[in-house]
């Protein structure tokens, strides 16, 4: 009986046998991985036709955010879209899903068979990638089978099969949290810089005067780092002396509204809902309970603060109130505003996009003196929305792991990798080996764990808080505690589309309770840039600024304020002017990009 068997076997595999690097074992038994031809024992008859699978629309990633921003004169409701890379999320998710497809495709057939499925990774590695972690085979306890796969049971994966398997990790790549950064007590802040810049001392702060920040605050400078910290800024005061002390601080609090319950960051943060995908149900209780004066459980015109167009859309029994089922129509319609968030490998590259939908919901979009960076205003509160750039550490092609591979080889094979010292690569050789040809080289072994590096990139999340900010904060637009040159040239461009009455003026009353929303990689740890605290010593909770530009410009740039000054270079002036493009006395990120391009040979780039 058993010669029968085999000679049907050989009789049904087709003459032309598949590559044997495919079908090789290496590190364990291969041999089965595929067959030609053949099918599980558990499938239909091979006559009946079966049809192929196909993923649910609504299994793909979803990329947009509702928000609710419970301004203090009715509620605004506000759609996220987050980008990546100039592409949606989604769109940049399903290429990259087709990436690792391809990747894992050792023989390009549209399709992975068994040993191809081995190789993939699991979902406990795509979940460590996310998390900015590596994929290492075995370390989540589970693997990747065709069994698991395979929905349809034609004995291949497909590509929707492979994007299936994926589904609850992928529904993980973007979330939504608050922001609980503590500001600190009593802003002593805001009257020192007032003091210092308001020259003629009427309260209102104008162009001319922020062009002089530079001037009046560097001297501050007293660890001649070329920025001022809060800490040097209020080491030696120039407030009047009836001004100065904590009645002061006090008095400013007082002047913002914030009292002690105001001042607990876990309170300001249900001033805000955010969501994943629609909005639920309980956003309409949130409302009621926070608009509802007179608690009858409805709510008037009056209260809620609509426009008497929306006001009347809404009130379908026209009775002058708006019920928690009417409400509801508000939370499913379209929203107040759309704001496009884009994030990219540096600053320059992330893009921050509004567009107000409703024609009544009373927000405006000032002039926008960034482009990473969009504020909204209802009434005299902000809406500030900015999109955080990836990590170079996270953006990088350098192998992490690169140094574990012989210098003095062009490739290994199992025969190389016998004792301890070897056990990494063993692990990694399979999955590395993209030809399947039994060696594995170097740029094999780099690209696996680009491909990794991708993935990482690939989780986002939006972190969200209400604050009454101090000017300090407003001014140190990278959170690092400390205001650079660039920052203080750039004053009156950030905090003009701030001034609640649009004035050409900046007052006091840009402190207002305002919503601050960043976009970042999950990864990123400044991620939590929606509140950043002002430290009075600059050693505590500084986030430095993302590295960026060449190895010699990071390197000259000793502060860590992004830019390199006349004095952290160390060239001569004439190389410095060179370089120095527009002549503003400090070389950005851009120019040192642009002076590599034009000296530095195409090769050695």
């Amino acid at each position: 009986m058993l010669p029968v068997l085999v000679a049907a076997v050989l009789q049904a595999t087709p003459a032309t046998p598949p590559p044997a690097s495919l079908c090789r074992p290496q590190f364990g038994p291969k041999v089965d991985a595929f067959v030609p031809g053949s099918r599980p024992h558990s499938l239909q008859p091979a006559g009946r036709p079966i049809p192929p699978f196909r993923r649910r629309a609504a299994d793909r990633v979803v990329d947009t955010f509702e928000l609710v921003f419970l301004a203090r004169t009715h509620p605004v409701r506000v759609r996220v879209v987050a980008h990546l890379a100039g592409r949606s999320l989604g769109e940049r998710c399903e290429a990259h899903l087709r990436d690792l497809f391809t990747a894992f495709d050792r023989d390009g057939d549209g399709t992975l068979n068994r040993y191809e499925c081995d190789l993939i990774f699991s979902k406990g590695e795509f979940r460590s990638m996310l998390a900015g972690g590596f994929a290492f085979r075995g370390q989540s306890g589970e693997l990747p089978t065709l069994d698991a796969l395979d929905r349809d049971d034609d004995g291949r994966v497909s590509f929707d099969e492979l994007a299936e398997y994926y589904t609850p990790e992928l529904a993980k790549l973007t979330a939504a949290r608050p922001s609980y950064a503590r500001l600190p007590d009593g802003d002593q802040y805001t009257p020192e810089l007032f003091a210092r810049l308001d020259k003629n001392r009427d309260g209102k702060l104008t162009a001319d005067e922020l062009k002089e920040a530079e001037k009046i605050l560097t001297p501050l400078d007293a660890d001649e780092d070329e920025t001022v910290s809060g800490a040097e800024l209020l080491a030696t005061s120039a407030r009047p002396a009836r001004l100065g002390g904590a009645g002061d601080g006090m008095a400013m609090n007082g002047m913002m509204g914030s009292g002690k319950d105001d001042d607990d960051p876990r309170k300001q943060t249900q001033d805000v809902l955010a969501h994943l995908g629609p909005l639920p149900g309980t956003v309409v209780q949130a409302v009621l309970k926070r608009y509802d004066a007179n608690s009858d459980f409805e709510l008037s015109e009056h209260e809620v603060g609509f426009d008497e167009a929306t006001f009347d859309r809404l009130d379908v029994d026209k009775n002058d109130k708006l019920s928690a089922t009417e409400l509801d129509a508000w939370r499913t319609g379209e929203p107040d505003a759309v704001v496009t968030l884009t994030i990219g490998p540096k600053v320059e590259r992330c893009k921050a996009e509004a567009r107000v939908v409703g024609k009544g919901s009373g927000l405006t979009v000032p002039q926008q003196g960034v482009s990473d960076r969009v504020v909204l205003r209802v009434g005299a509160q902000t809406l500030d929305f900015a999109a955080v750039p990836v990590p170079e550490y996270a953006r990088t092609s350098t192998n992490p792991y690169g140094y574990l591979f012989p210098t003095d080889k062009k490739y290994l094979t199992e025969q190389d990798l016998v004792g301890p010292q070897y056990q990494f690569l063993r692990v990694a050789f399979e999955p590395a080996d993209f030809d399947g040809d039994g060696r594995l080289t170097r740029g094999e072994f780099d690209r696996y764990f680009a491909l990794q590096q991708s993935t990482s990139q690939l989780g986002l999340t939006l972190t969200h808080a209400v604050q009454v900010p101090n000017l300090f904060q407003l001014l140190d637009s990278n959170g690092d505690g400390r205001l650079s040159v660039k920052e203080l040239r750039t004053a009156y461009a950030r905090l003009a589309p701030l001034q609640p009455d649009g004035g050409k003026e900046i007052t006091r009353a840009i402190l207002q309770p305002s919503l601050a929303v960043r976009l970042g990689s999950t990864i990123h740890g400044a991620a939590d840039m929606a509140v950043y605290a002002v430290s009075a010593d600059p050693a505590t909770g500084r986030v430095r600024a993302v590295a960026a530009g060449p190895v010699w410009f990071r390197k000259m740039d000793r502060n860590g304020d992004g830019d390199v000054s006349r004095v952290e270079f160390l060239g001569s002036r004439e190389q410095f002017n060179g370089i120095d493009a527009n002549g503003d006395g400090i070389i950005t990120p851009e120019e040192a990009e642009a002076f590599d391009a034009r000296v530095r040979p195409k090769k050695e780039r």
